[in-house]
């Protein structure tokens, strides 16, 4: 597990050079000046009882300081996920994370001003399946933002061999 997780922070770190904008595997996305976000493109797919790294970065304005990250999963045909669909928020405090996840998500850099707001999801299950989007939550309240990017995650069956 342990090798899995340090895999996974390089991997998101070569994803996501927000500098440059370049990405190997992940895609750089702005639609505010100074608010980008980079995503993997494409579908994730995992499988049930495992876990699954959805590897991103962002950047916001310098002068906006970040409090929080927050992830939201809904329906892909929703245009946009509310706060009844909160999986994780960095506010430990937070009590609006839905039950079934409490406990199984967690950001690889807790230190949220490192911009790195790739998270792992442990013990999949196949209704974890859909849209992930990520919100920003800054200082002053203004700074924040919820990214319109989504990453989309597939969560399969397990797969047992045959005894």
């Amino acid at each position: 597990m342990f090798v899995l997780i340090w895999a996974t922070l390089l991997f998101s770190v070569r994803v996501s050079d927000a500098e440059t904008g370049s990405s190997v595997s992940g895609k750089t996305s702005c639609w505010l000046k100074d608010y980008c976000i980079t995503l993997v493109e494409g579908e994730i797919t995992a499988e049930a009882g495992l876990c699954v790294v959805i590897p991103c970065s962002f950047t916001v304005p310098e002068d906006i300081k970040v409090l929080n990250i927050v992830w939201l999963k809904c329906e892909s045909t929703k245009q946009r996920c509310g706060y009844g669909d909160m999986i994780f928020n960095s506010n430990t405090s937070s009590d609006q994370v839905q039950s079934e996840f409490k406990g199984r998500v967690s950001l690889l850099e807790s230190d949220v001003s490192q911009k790195n707001c790739s998270i792992i999801v442990n013990d999949l299950k196949e209704s974890d399946s859909g849209t992930y989007q990520l919100r920003v939550e800054a200082s002053p309240r203004r700074g924040s933002y919820k990214f319109f990017q989504r990453a989309t995650v597939s969560v399969q069956g397990m797969n047992h061999p045959a005894v």
